[in-house]
């Protein structure tokens, strides 16, 4: 079912096929999730379907993993309970600055902590640079902008149902978690009109619906935008993803000998980084990995504040007279440092490999076996970098 973005009213504000107040018995969370011919022991923690892929060597000593998994998580999420600081009862908020929540982050937000840690830090932000539009007020945009149409609808409803349909809550067409995508796809195209929607973009919603409901999920992809450099990343032409893979290139790889292999190989960062930047690696690495990334980024992928344009409030620095080649894209140093570490846990097929062998090695998905120490090897890019700034 489908409105043409000629039409008065929104597609956004149509009842599902079935009818909304229709569930079936596999439906659960209000019919978000859809576990129709699912078993549960085929779903993983964070709701992506995988049949057969987790077979445990014995019940006892899977047993054994899961109870001491499950101890550690219950220890990391007293420690995250303790940091925590309820506002009026209901919000909670986290110091920014304090060294230990830096470093706890850096180990990894307990998922249950997840949700409320990614939206305090971006909240800071927000408050940091005195930004005049409220949560509240942005949740009340998102409702009257689906009552707008947007000229991006029918590149949207093309793309919702191929960007995460092996997740319990995105499995049907008009449904669940797939309408709410449209739903803040719409939304966002139309409160950024400069950048619209691309492609990229769902990778994004969809991962943050996984933590929260549509309205917050919106707000959230607004303060990525402002305060995490996404707009810049996004603009029109990807004038801004273009330096930013020159950043790359230019102050993270210089000197290694996998730079210069690359170069030889006629690899740009172009041809492997562009989806990990846009999609801020979905889909790209393991889901909890890409978790862990998204935390140190959120937290301190700060970078100068750009509010939509009708605002009239702060904007990016002026850089109107500054040669292209010059620019540089602050706030991008964890997203910098990943793709880095990404690279380098592939050294052995760059420096031994021939052009296909490295591209199918930069481009496929990227197995990740121990993210604690993928993420010490992505802070390791991350303090090497901040030492050279300093010096």
């Amino acid at each position: 079912m489908y409105l043409s973005p000629s039409s008065p009213l929104s597609v956004t504000s149509l009842p599902s096929p079935r009818g909304s107040a229709h569930r079936h018995e596999f439906e659960l969370a209000g019919g978000i999730e859809d576990w129709e011919d699912v078993r549960g022991a085929d779903v993983d923690r964070y709701g992506f379907i995988q049949p057969g892929s987790r077979r445990p060597i014995s019940r006892a000593s899977s047993a054994q993993a899961i109870k001491a998994a499950q101890d550690r998580e219950a220890r990391r999420t007293e420690k995250w309970r303790n940091m925590a600081k309820m506002i009026e009862g209901v919000q909670v908020e986290f110091d920014t600055r304090s060294p230990k929540l830096i470093e706890r982050t850096w180990k990894g937000i307990p998922d249950r902590w997840r949700s409320s840690a990614w939206y305090s830090f971006l909240a800071s932000s927000a408050r940091d640079a005195k930004s005049e539009v409220t949560d509240q007020e942005l949740i009340a945009q998102f409702h009257s902008l689906q009552e707008v149409s947007s000229s991006d609808d029918v590149q949207i409803d093309l793309d919702v149902p191929r960007t995460i349909n092996r997740h319990i809550m995105f499995r049907k067409r008009y449904r669940g978690g797939q309408r709410l995508l449209f739903r803040v796809l719409h939304a966002l195209s139309l409160y950024f009109p400069d950048t619209g929607y691309v492609q990229g973009m769902a990778a994004l919603a969809a991962s943050l619906l996984c933590y929260y409901d549509e309205e917050r999920c919106f707000v959230m992809l607004v303060w990525l935008w402002q305060f995490r450099g996404l707009k810049r990343l996004y603009q029109h032409g990807f004038g801004g993803l273009m330096i930013a893979l020159q950043d790359l290139e230019k102050y993270w790889l210089k000197g290694k000998p996998i730079s210069q292999k690359l170069n030889d190989l006629g690899i740009d960062p172009t041809a492997y980084g562009t989806r990990w930047y846009l999609t801020l690696f979905n889909l790209s690495i393991p889901f909890p990995v890409q978790l862990r990334v998204w935390d140190v980024f959120i937290l301190l992928g700060g970078c100068p504040p750009t509010l939509e344009p009708s605002s009239g409030k702060a904007k990016q620095k002026e850089q109107a007279n500054e040669p292209e080649s010059d620019m540089i894209f602050d706030g991008l140093d964890i997203i910098h440092a990943t793709a880095a570490a990404l690279i380098d846990i592939h050294r052995d097929v760059i420096i031994d490999g021939d052009f296909e062998n490295v591209m199918k090695g930069l481009t496929s998905f990227q197995e990740v076996k121990d993210e604690d120490k993928f993420i010490n090897l992505v802070r390791a890019e991350w303090n090497t970098h901040r030492g050279k700034k300093k010096g």
